[in-house]
């Protein structure tokens, strides 16, 4: 496989958008080439999104740790959408390419978004505050992307083991995500229009009727 393409970039995703049909909402072009593992970076989330119904998710720079995501591939067109996705002209997220091992095509250097906020420091042992649990909906959309995939066993049980605020957020969002991205599109015929006269106003109507009744008020103000 041709990891490289004219008109194309590499994109390494950790968050929701693993999940196929969450990228395709935004990016039609993307193309899953490859799981792929990032060295010296924990997952994090920070920053709360009233959509999410929580933080974000972010890597952060730490020794010994790593994190699992995927490799797309968008076409050039597709970068101004991903960057607005990101907040990148607000100071949210910026840009940085990283290098990144796949299992079996070798190193792949590709763009990333890191929010400009970064945590605090913390050690495995240290209690993670919960303004810095994802919402329920979010962690579930990361892990259905992770399963999408085949990310490593050991990464999606870790996964699962992230404490969540328990907000539903975008719920509804996130069950039409998974139906969409689990089952086979509907064959169903879609039936035409259903004919139907053209509405049309008469405005002469409308006024008359509109100074009767003002002539109506006007007459209860006199009587009384």
């Amino acid at each position: 496989m041709k990891m490289y393409e004219p008109d194309t970039f590499l994109y390494y995703s950790y968050g929701a958008n693993l999940l196929t049909s969450r990228i395709h909402m935004h990016n039609p072009t993307a193309e899953f080439l490859s799981i792929a593992r990032l060295d010296n970076y924990r997952l994090d989330f920070i920053t709360y999104s009233k959509f999410l119904g929580g933080p974000t998710g972010t890597l952060v720079p730490t020794a010994n740790a790593h994190v699992w995501g995927a490799i797309w591939r968008l076409h050039i067109n597709d970068m101004t959408s991903l960057d607005a996705q990101k907040l990148v002209e607000v100071k949210k997220y910026y840009i940085k390419y990283v290098k990144v091992l796949t299992p079996y095509m070798g190193t792949f250097l590709c763009r990333a978004y890191i929010q400009t906020v970064n945590p605090l420091p913390r050690s495995d042992n240290d209690v993670i505050p919960i303004e810095n649990w994802p919402s329920r909906t979010y962690k579930k959309v990361i892990i259905l992307g992770a399963l999408e995939h085949g990310l490593p066993n050991y990464y999606i049980e870790y996964l699962k083991k992230l404490k969540h605020n328990g907000e539903e957020a975008y719920w509804r969002a996130a069950c039409l995500l998974k139906r969409y991205s689990e089952n086979e599109p509907c064959q169903c015929r879609v039936p035409g229009r259903i004919p139907r006269r053209p509405l049309k106003l008469d405005m002469n109507m409308l006024r008359n009727k509109k100074i009767e009744k003002i002539n109506i008020l006007k007459n209860n103000i006199y009587l009384q």
